[in-house]
């Protein structure tokens, strides 16, 4: 079983942090979406909601940042462009700081408004104080990150779309399936055809 990335594909690693990193942000998009307009209560039982699986997710989300910068970018696919290769390349890049962003603005903006973060039951008390500046500066740079990485998401499934239905290019199958296993499978498919 590949674990690590190959020149032209990505291992089992890099395919399950990708996942578990888009379900974690569209959950956390959602419930955030969600505190902003409900009453007061609701509200806050939704922020601790989203404050609990940022914190739990914490490590894993940071893991998926230092993976990629560590592991680098693909290659560029045989008919690719060095243009679109390049604007693909550095937006996963930027999503990607977008991303560390929000896991240091979240926090932040709540301990310097005072409060404490809530995760399941437990309070995490502030250790930086309350700076009214500080914590506006944060919230509105949360928010700006949040617009961001959805515009980058919706870009991102057009992006697979181009790809799967335009190109038909193999790109979907990369975070699908780990590059050893699919030349395994590919090389079965060459070997029936052969039979047939």
């Amino acid at each position: 079983m590949r674990t690590a990335d190959t020149g032209n594909g990505y291992g089992w690693i890099s395919i399950a942090l990708h996942w578990l990193t888009a379900a974690i942000v569209l959950t956390m998009f959602v419930i955030g979406s969600m505190s902003q307009g409900a009453a007061e209560e609701a509200s806050l039982r939704l922020v601790h909601l989203h404050t609990t699986i940022g914190v739990t997710a914490y490590v894993l989300l940071w893991g998926r940042i230092v993976w990629r910068f560590m592991m680098g970018h693909l290659g560029p696919l045989p008919r690719q462009g060095a243009l679109f290769f390049a604007i693909g390349k550095y937006f996963h890049f930027l999503l990607l700081v977008a991303i560390a962003a929000m896991l240091i603005s979240g926090p932040a903006m709540i301990w310097l408004d005072g409060a404490p973060i809530h995760v399941f039951s437990v309070e995490i008390s502030s250790p930086l104080g309350k700076l009214p500046g500080a914590q506006h500066v944060l919230r509105a740079l949360h928010g700006y990150a949040a617009s961001f990485i959805l515009a980058g998401m919706v870009l991102h499934v057009l992006a697979v779309f181009k790809h799967t239905v335009i190109n038909r290019d193999g790109t979907f199958d990369k975070i699908m399936i780990a590059a050893g296993a699919r030349n395994d499978r590919l090389d079965v498919a060459s070997r029936n055809k052969v039979k047939a």
